[in-house]
């Protein structure tokens, strides 16, 4: 099944609400504190923002050179960056390994040196990950047959080179401590050691191409671009054991990635992301997305069943596209498109292939982008407890009427029976606060992408590390959605919605329900 085309902005929450529905919005809560009536602030009947209540942007570190490809560790739960320097930059090269707390989006640490092709310590850099290393680090690509290792903290990788055939393709073996790599159509394991790396076992293919693995059965995936053809290595014996799935007519396979959950082998080919069926050997479903777009990389979670993709445009607006990359998320159980796209502003392939890397879980998303130089954290929405009686409280009969409120008593005696309230204290501070919610869209959906105003905050524009709040776009918003982008809860009390009704503050008051006559 084909994913249908959308318009730009569905479920990416790019509108802004403009700035005299956000000053309506704070007369409507002025109004709401005196009166006790129900409201959402910042609504906005005529341009309504749009939202589809998924990911959202919530930091992006540009501290990290050139990402080239993402990895979250499974075990330390650490982000590895691989990186090369940007581009036209002054000063020292940013190029090597970089390890980034993935809940604040800080680097944490950066491997500059990793084994030259003479062995000597060079700084280089960490083209495309391999996979993981036992407990925390990875195993990267350098220079055309380097391979390395290295973890956070550590001063620089260890490893080596081949001789040969440059490496095409890395993956994690099913053997523990090892590697595959693909040179030519030479397949081969290897192990890293501290100054060397050494080939344990070779297969020649009839042709090689882009590699998946699926550790817990033992099966290697190898993309033959030239026939149209998935061929199935068995990790045990290392070789070829004739299985085969046919592609469909289409450009070439440029990655592999297994879904181990569902036994679904995913593969981006140019502008369509296809996902077989390993089970019955067939095209399960296909998906698409704008004109000038194509597939850069997929993350699969089996944990939250959902894939996440990276599109980016082409980046030659306006004859070939926009200008404009796409995360989209996809459901891996019912293989289907989830509606929660997100918009990456500036994410193209003029400058290199994105990555995209998630937690397990599916709680957060990065996505490095070559052609800006960031990488940029998205998380999934919080839903809010919902409310619950308090265990003194005790529940109200279901029949009969209820009894009446105890009178106050005058001796200033709390008339519930709770010797700790004291009546002269006045109200907490709590007491007649309302918060004003950001807009939602009329489905009742939460925000979009907080660098409009959305839900959750976007970036600032300032510093290598931007990290937003959640309430705002940036702080150097200005124009429309002024109030709205402060990426700060306004908190008005009782008294002070008084005082700003005697002070003549028209009030407005937008109420979301529905007329039933």
């Amino acid at each position: 099944m084909t994913a249908p085309d959308r318009s730009r902005g569905r479920g990416s929450g790019l509108s802004r609400p403009r700035a005299a529905g956000a000053l309506a919005g704070i007369t409507a809560v002025v109004l709401a504190v005196v009166v006790g009536a129900p409201v959402v602030a910042g609504a906005d009947d005529a341009d309504p923002p749009e939202s589809g209540g998924g990911y959202a942007q919530t930091a992006r570190n540009t501290a990290v050179g050139k990402p080239l490809d993402l990895l979250v560790h499974p075990e330390s739960g650490k982000l590895y960056v691989g990186s090369d320097t940007v581009a036209g930059t002054t000063g020292a090269s940013l190029a090597g390994l970089y390890a980034v707390d993935p809940a604040s989006g800080q680097t944490l640490s950066w491997v500059k040196e990793s084994p030259g092709s003479t062995g000597q310590p060079a700084q280089l850099p960490a083209k495309r990950f391999a996979g993981p290393l036992p407990g925390d680090g990875v195993h990267y690509l350098v220079g055309l047959r380097g391979i390395a290792a290295a973890k956070d903290g550590e001063a620089a990788g260890r490893g080596g080179w081949l001789t040969g055939t440059s490496i095409t393709q890395a993956k994690a073996s099913a053997k523990d401590g090892t590697i595959v790599v693909l040179r030519g159509t030479r397949l081969e394991e290897v192990t890293v050691a501290e100054t060397s790396v050494t080939v344990e076992r070779s297969l020649t293919l009839p042709a090689g191409g882009p590699l998946a693995v699926d550790r817990a059965v033992g099966q290697i995936w190898v993309a033959d671009n030239t026939n149209s053809l998935l061929r199935r290595v068995d990790s045990a014996g290392f070789a070829l054991d004739g299985t085969e799935i046919t592609l469909g007519a289409g450009t070439a396979v440029t990655f592999l990635e297994w879904d181990t959950e569902h036994g679904v082998l995913w593969a981006g080919r140019g502008a369509v992301l296809e996902a077989y069926d390993i089970s019955t050997g067939k095209l399960a479903a296909s998906f698409t997305s704008d004109p000038g777009d194509s597939v850069a990389d997929v993350a699969v979670d089996p944990g939250s069943d959902q894939a996440f993709a990276v599109w980016q445009d082409f980046g030659n607006p306006p004859e070939e596209g926009d200008g404009v990359g796409r995360l989209a998320v996809y459901d891996t159980a019912a293989l289907k498109d989830s509606g929660e796209d997100v918009e990456l502003p500036g994410v193209h392939g003029q400058l290199g292939a994105s990555s995209v890397a998630v937690t397990p879980g599916g709680e957060s998303v990065f996505v490095g982008s070559p052609a800006d130089g960031s990488v940029t954290t998205f998380q999934r929405p919080q839903t809010p407890p919902s409310e619950s009686p308090s265990p003194t409280e005790s529940p109200s009969p279901t029949d009969g009427p209820s009894d009446p409120e105890p009178e106050p008593d005058p001796s200033g005696t709390d008339p519930t029976g709770d010797p700790t309230a004291d009546p002269s204290a006045g109200p907490s501070a709590s007491d007649g606060v309302v918060p004003i919610d950001i807009p939602t869209s009329s489905n009742g959906s939460s925000g979009g992408s907080g660098s409009n105003g959305g839900s959750v905050g976007g970036t600032g524009d300032g510093g290598s590390l931007t990290t937003s709040t959640i309430g705002g776009g940036s702080a150097a918003t200005s124009g429309e959605g002024v109030l709205a982008s402060t990426g700060t809860t306004v908190l008005l009390t009782a008294g002070t919605a008084a005082a700003l009704l005697a002070g003549g503050t028209a009030a407005v008051l937008w109420r979301r329900r529905s007329r039933t006559g």
